[in-house]
Order: structure tokens, then sequence, then C-alpha cells
């Protein structure tokens, strides 16, 4: 097992890298704000489970941004820090505020499921860079998401 250390991203793949995880970083905050919309808007017969779940994700998502982006700047990669950025950037869409419960919950185990996979591809080209606390911090959160995705397809009775 490498041995976990503290390393800056240089090189000619810097670029490429710091482009990858702002985009990592602009789709946590598309996410937290689609949380936070589908916890304000969620109507129906589960809005109280659903109303508590999305706001238990919104919290977790918090914390993940800011280790998430801190650890950015450890290896001295600068995170983007506007929503006109975020926006630009992000893989993931916003919310729309008119989605049934049940498409919610299904757009969420998508968002959660693509960010995962591609967490997951870039904590690889950390550990290559051997970048290994920002790597620590990606599978993380992928295996957060990966759990929320679990409970949320449960949910669907999509197992």
């Amino acid at each position: 097992m490498a041995k976990r250390q503290t390393a800056n991203i240089k090189g000619t793949s810097a670029k490429n890298m710091e482009k990858e995880l702002n985009e990592q970083l602009a789709n946590l905050h598309v996410l937290y704000i689609k949380l936070h919309n589908y916890h304000w808007y969620i109507k129906g017969q589960h809005f109280f489970s659903l109303h508590e779940k999305f706001e238990e994700m919104y919290d977790k998502v918090k914390g993940h941004i800011d280790e998430y982006a801190e650890q950015m700047l450890v290896v001295q990669v600068k995170p983007l820090a506007t929503m006109k950025d975020y926006l630009q950037v992000a893989t993931i869409d916003e919310a729309t505020g008119n989605k049934s419960e049940e498409e919610m919950v299904k757009d969420l185990s998508e968002d959660l499921q693509r960010m995962s996979a591609d967490l997951y591809e870039v904590m690889e080209q950390l550990e290559d860079k051997q970048a290994m606390s920002l790597a620590d911090a990606i599978q993380e959160i992928a295996r957060d998401f990966q759990k929320d995705d679990w409970m949320l397809r449960a949910y669907l009775d999509k197992e």
C-alpha cells in the first residue's frame, strides 16, 4: 500500500487535473443546492421522511465541500469559488423545483452514481501522483455517495 502523504500536483497534467478537481467541486456545490431545493419543495406521501433525508444529505455534502476544497489547497490547486464558475463547469443539472418525490429520488440516485464513479476516477489519478490526502478525502465522499444511493434505490425498490 502506498504511503499516505501530501504531494503537490505538478507537471504537464496539472492543468487537466485542476480542471477535473474543480469539476467535481462544482458538482458538489450544485448537489448541495439541489438537495436544499428538494428539501424545501418536497410534497407528497413521504414528505416527512424525504424532507429529513434531504437535510441529512445536504449537511453531509456541506462538510464534504469544505474538506475537498481545503485538500485541493493543500496540493496547491486553486478551487473555484463562485456560483457562476460552478454552474459553468458542473456536469450535473440544477433542480427545477417541479419534480415529484419519486422523480427527486431517482434524480439524486443518478447524480450520486455518476458523481461517485467520476470521483473514483479522479482518486486513481491522484494516487498515481501521490496526492494521497486528497485521494483519501475523495474516497470518503464517494463511499458516502454510494451508501446514500443504495438507500435511495431501496426507497424506489430498485435493488
